[in-house]
């Protein structure tokens, strides 16, 4: 969102919630009707315990609405959220509501069928309180109900991206002959990231164990959130258009480190932070420049159809993701490090960055060089063939 958006953005809301002031003066309403009664159930049992014991256990059809597990990893999500308010989660302000919407839209991605299905574990516990005589919540007004009507929940892609098999998968990208392309789609398929992850990739993030390389470039991998590790990404969730709210560390294999080496070789040498550089004036790869070495290698063949989505630069995390959690089986928690997204329960991720981000990565080094995925990639193939035959490290760009 540019500046002048954000600011538009306010001015509406402010806007807005002067308009809900006078109503509710010329009305006599509550504008916060639950905020009289946040600290008193900071001194209670959770009431979210409660309705699940009372009302969700003894469900008959509980598995048309997820499992009680599932119902409990929403509540503790949701209270998680609330914690860094000051509110207790069950007297939410609409604001707040709406603002995890967005949270869990924006930062973990939801779909917007995901969303609902959470809110509406949310509404119902919610709804129950008002029918519920020892609990204070007016019959007349639910938070939930009303950010579900106001949030937007994002665009929802109802198809799937084709299923391709790893040989389709490697004959796509090997058609690939650009290098900094190559590099491109083997990063977004190798450590799944974003397209905004990839374009804020900066030369401190990754460091490569290669003498003639750290001479080239001082100031790759010193970023100090690496430590002492070889061969490794760190993407950082402090910049604007990362979407992870939680830094994670990707290890960098045999594959990937021959396309990173042989693209920063032939990178200009120019000073600019950034890994990958635009053709013209060097400076930061956008969004659309990193999905098009994306189009050009998939489609048309994998454009979109009336059951599957186009494959685009996105495709590369849903690839990675697919891989490691289906074929490599790993542990739900390790493919969510990996993609930086937040490991369940979320409160694991309260301390300092040294307390999960290394261990973390520790966890998952050694399973992810041993099971990722090869696209057929090697140091005398295609990479020194180019380099030897003095190809560009740019194609022009005719689109």
């Amino acid at each position: 969102m540019t500046p002048s958006n954000s600011s538009s953005s306010s001015d509406s809301e402010q806007r807005f919630e002067n308009q809900r002031e006078r109503f509710a003066e010329a009305f006599d309403r509550e504008i916060d009707p639950l905020a009289e009664y946040s600290e008193t159930f900071e001194q209670l049992p959770d009431p979210f315990r409660y309705y699940l014991e009372r009302v969700i256990a003894n469900r008959d059809q509980i598995s048309k609405d997820g499992t009680i597990e599932d119902y409990e990893r929403t509540y503790r999500q949701f209270q998680s959220y609330m914690q860094t308010t000051d509110r207790h989660p069950a007297c939410p302000t609409v604001q707040q509501v709406k603002n995890y919407i967005g949270w869990r839209r924006d930062v973990h991605n939801n779909a917007p069928s995901t969303i609902k299905i959470k809110f509406g574990r949310l509404k119902g516990a919610y709804e129950y309180w008002q029918m519920e005589s020892v609990f204070p919540h007016p019959p007349d007004y639910n938070p939930f109900a009303i950010a579900m009507e106001e949030a937007s929940l994002g665009e929802e892609d109802g198809k799937p991206f084709p299923e391709l098999t790893l040989d389709e998968v490697r004959q796509e990208f090997n058609s690939i002959s650009n290098i900094r392309h190559r590099a491109v789609v083997g990063i977004q398929l190798k450590c799944g990231l974003r397209a905004g992850e990839v374009s804020n990739l900066q030369l401190q993030d990754i460091h490569l164990a290669h003498s003639d390389l750290q001479s080239c470039y001082p100031q790759l991998g010193t970023h100090e959130a690496l430590g002492d590790y070889e061969n490794v990404i760190y993407v950082s969730p402090n910049r604007e258009g990362n979407k992870s709210s939680v830094p994670r560390l990707v290890p960098i294999d045999q594959e990937l480190f021959w396309l990173l080496l042989t693209h920063l070789l032939l990178r200009p040498q120019v000073d600019r932070p950034w890994v990958f550089l635009t053709e013209r004036g060097f400076g930061q790869m956008g969004y659309t420049a990193i999905n098009r070495p994306w189009t050009r290698a998939f489609q048309p063949k994998y454009a979109e159809t009336e059951s599957t989505r186009a494959i685009t630069s996105h495709f590369g995390r849903h690839w990675f993701s697919s891989h490691f959690r289906l074929e490599a089986e790993f542990p739900r928690e390790h493919v969510q490090y990996m993609r930086g997204d937040r490991i369940e329960p979320e409160d694991e991720f309260a301390g300092a960055i040294d307390d999960y981000l290394h261990p973390h990565y520790e966890h998952i080094e050694t399973a992810y060089r041993n099971d990722v995925f090869q696209l057929g990639v090697s140091p005398t193939s295609h990479e020194r063939k180019e380099e030897a035959h003095g190809l560009p490290w740019e194609e022009p760009d005719n689109s």
